[in-house]
């Protein structure tokens, strides 16, 4: 994806582990603390307006980049 973030984190502000994640022994499982895991939610769905914001900007460069680079290989022609 151009934006760098899910459609799953863009829409509901968190990240979520896969079924073959919870299956399999990994990090984020090691590391996961339940106590800390509201706080973590809680500033997470805080900075979504952010996140979103800059998922935007990200599209419209990408966006602004292939155009520039059609625009580029186009041949003017007088008539």
């Amino acid at each position: 994806m151009t934006t760098k973030e899910t459609p799953f984190k863009l829409t509901y502000g968190i990240y979520i582990l896969i079924p073959m994640e919870v299956g399999e022994p990994s990090t984020k499982r090691a590391q996961f603390q339940e106590a800390l895991n509201d706080k973590d939610l809680a500033m997470e769905l805080d900075l979504i307006d952010e996140v979103r914001d800059y998922a935007q900007v990200q599209e419209e460069a990408c966006k602004r980049r292939a155009t520039q680079k059609y625009a580029s290989r186009l041949k003017r022609r007088e008539l």
